[in-house]
């Protein structure tokens, strides 16, 4: 008999809860793509920088001088070809936005059908998707490459996973370090992945992380560009992560607020709490190498207010070029002036702490797993790629959704099995809340500029190992009785 009473009424509110969800989801995507569109066409960043830096690599045979693919490695630009160099303007960017979305939709679906542990329809799933959803729009309207390697994570991951011990499955352990190798040269953070799948043992996708690096970076550069040219183009990449990394960031606080001002690297954060700035209004950059006595000439000539700033990325023409830029936006406060060396053992030290804690746990569960077990420490491994980077933009939020769908998944299943108040549930209670907090902040550039996303993502995370601390828990309590 089908319910009748208060039961029926509760889940008609329900089923009603989860139809307004879904919609809202539908809205905020489509807004995403309206933004994707509109920015699009009028290449305007991220895509006009992406299209007109791939195109100068297929027109010119090397990588434009002062790219603003500075953290790409050259394949990202023959990646990129199909929109940008051989499909006529807008169709290219209207096709790259149709992969995006299709992106998206896999990523979603890949949750739905797999990463969320349950039969398919549990009533919960819509709510990490909704959480999600302005990040998903935030990275389709931004044009980037953000989607592309959620999908190519959670597949990934997904295929090296669970434990797999037949001989069948070492083909699919392959795919997936293929997966994870693409996603490794279109955006570099994942190729922390690698140490995940190296500690859990799985041999065949850490073969096929190789594979992929062979098979999509080094033949088609060696093919495009010829040996010598290859070697360089891949040195000169080196030369601009050395440029953009964590180290620079600290010890020049003002390099790349610029470019770089809604950064929220570790890094970046920490400089901003730690160290001062100058009290100038408006920074005079030189960028290459101008000579020395060129140096000395700009220093001598700014005007009160002014503070100089030399930036080795080389401009697009010529040996060096001047910028001036008005950092009177910049937030000034601090709460130490600490020297680049403190505040660079002061990021070394905990984030080194913390991983030594994530390969123990990795190892020591790495023969251990259940069927479940993957995708909470997957999880953590993705949230992982935030720390070390020097670079996190907002949209790198996205990347989040296979931990989002663990806290929620973990909040609906202790609901089933655990006391109304227990401290699991608070927790898991505490990331959602957590998170719609960092959404609500995601317009305020002041907040993202002190780092309130990086402690959004702690709190998920410490959510997550609670997460996996009930599951194992449940797995012992089961144990105990049989």
């Amino acid at each position: 008999m089908p319910p009748s009473g208060p039961v029926a009424m509760t889940s008609k509110r329900s089923d009603a809860a989860q139809v307004v969800a879904w919609v809202a989801v539908v809205v905020i995507l489509v807004g995403g793509v309206v933004g994707a569109v509109n920015r699009g066409v009028k290449e305007r960043p991220d895509w006009g920088d992406l299209s007109y830096d791939s195109r100068y690599v297929w027109e010119h045979g090397h990588t434009a001088p002062g790219t603003t693919m500075f953290g790409y490695l050259p394949t990202t630009s023959f990646a990129l070809w199909p929109f940008s160099a051989w499909l006529p303007v807008p169709v290219g960017v209207l096709v790259f936005i149709a992969t995006n979305i299709a992106a998206a939709a896999g990523s979603i679906w890949l949750g739905w059908r797999w990463w969320n542990g349950t039969p398919t329809g549990q009533s919960w799933f819509v709510w990490p998707v909704l959480l999600v959803a302005v990040n998903l729009a935030h990275a389709l309207h931004a044009n980037q490459l953000t989607l592309w390697t959620l999908l190519l994570c959670m597949a990934g991951l997904l295929l090296v996973g669970p434990t797999a011990t037949r001989s069948s499955d070492r083909w699919r352990m392959l795919g997936g370090g293929v997966l994870l190798g693409l996603a490794a040269l279109i955006k570099v953070m994942p190729g922390l992945l690698g140490v995940y799948l190296l500690l859990r043992r799985r041999w065949w996708a850490l073969g096929g992380m190789c594979a992929a690096m062979i098979v999509f970076d080094l033949a088609p550069c060696v093919a495009f560009f010829g040996w010598r040219d290859t070697i360089d183009e891949h040195r000169a990449w080196l030369r601009r992560a050395g440029w953009h990394g964590n180290h620079h960031l600290i010890e020049q606080p003002l390099l790349r607020v610029h470019r770089h001002g809604t950064n929220s690297s570790l890094a970046a954060v920490l400089t901003r709490w730690l160290r001062a700035l100058p009290d100038a209004q408006r920074q005079v950059i030189l960028y290459g190498e101008p000579p020395a006595e060129v140096v000395e000439q700009y220093r001598a000539a700014l005007a009160p207010g002014e503070v100089l700033t030399l930036d080795p990325m080389p401009p697009r023409t010529g040996e060096w070029s001047e910028k001036r830029v008005d950092i009177s936006w910049v937030p000034r406060f601090r709460v130490a002036d600490l020297p680049a060396s403190v505040v660079w053992w002061l990021w070394f030290t905990p984030l080194a702490t913390a991983f030594v804690m994530l390969l123990w746990f990795t190892w020591w569960t790495g023969g251990r797993g259940e069927s479940e077990d993957w995708a909470l420490v997957s999880a953590l491994w993705m949230l992982a790629m935030f720390w070390p980077s020097p670079m996190t933009r907002h949209y790198y939020l996205a990347w989040a959704f296979p931990a989002l769908l663990v806290v929620c998944r973990a909040w609906w299943v202790s609901a089933q099995v655990v006391p109304r108040h227990s401290l699991a549930r608070w927790v898991y209670a505490a990331a959602c809340i957590a998170w719609i907090i960092g959404l609500a902040c995601l317009g305020s550039k002041v907040i993202r500029w002190y780092g309130v996303h990086l402690g959004v993502l702690a709190v998920l995370a410490f959510a997550v190992a609670v997460a996996w601390y009930e599951l194992r828990s449940r797995y012992r309590t089961l144990a105990s009785t049989v």
